[in-house]
């Protein structure tokens, strides 16, 4: 991670934004760190306000998905660091991505008065692959930049996922609507959308240039 002051060249930061830029491995990589976000934040914004207004879970219940969802992902963010390791980060991705999509689906179409048991499996599995496709997602993205504007690369990356982060929260918002009762409909919608994005995603991560690694990403 040090490449990149190695360089005897100090150029500005519009030139080191340029390079990045001009790279098409960058290109690539930016379009599949963005649908990576977007696969997510189509449904993901609108989840709390679909189990309370829809299925039925009570205000007090909310807060109980999202604390076995995040005691879930601490304890298996380590399993899939060690896959991405042991089964390469690309077959890893692949794995979470399909494990994360009929998961989304479930969620998004949890039909009223669901038992709550099973409301907090779907939630839990959910947060549990969508997160966890982040870490080979990430070491994937890091590997495609070019060492010496890693640091530029980066950079325009966090820029990248945000757009994308909020695109996918517009959209998300613009399918779905209120039924006069405050039930939430076409929140299925988003898991196409999410879905849609996971599978060019599942394509692009093949066309990417893994620098640095003995792996390739095919």
């Amino acid at each position: 991670l040090t490449d990149h002051l190695k360089s005897s060249h100090r150029s500005s930061a519009l030139q080191r934004i340029g390079s990045v830029l001009a790279d098409p491995n960058h290109l690539k990589a930016f379009a599949f760190s963005a649908l990576l976000m977007f696969a997510g934040f189509a449904a993901l914004p609108y989840m709390a306000m679909n189990l309370e207004f829809t299925v039925g879970l009570s205000r007090e219940q909310l807060p109980y998905v999202y604390l076995f969802g995040g005691i879930a992902t601490l304890v298996t963010a380590r399993l899939f660091g060690r896959l991405s390791d042991a089964w390469g980060k690309v077959a890893t991705l692949r794995m979470l991505v399909v494990c994360s999509i009929p998961v989304l689906f479930a969620v998004t179409l949890l039909p009223s008065g669901t038992a709550v048991w099973l409301i907090f499996t779907a939630t839990t599995f959910l947060m549990i692959f969508m997160s966890g496709r982040m870490i080979p997602g990430m070491a994937i993205v890091t590997s495609a930049a070019h060492p010496e504007l890693r640091g530029t690369f980066m950079s325009l990356n966090s820029a990248v996922q945000s757009a994308g982060m909020g695109i996918a929260a517009f959209v998300g918002g613009s399918l779905i609507s209120r039924s006069p009762q405050g039930q939430l409909q076409n929140y299925w919608m988003t898991a196409v959308v999410g879905s849609v994005s996971s599978l060019i995603a599942i394509w692009l991560v093949g066309r990417l240039d893994l620098r640095n690694s003995a792996e390739k990403a095919a």
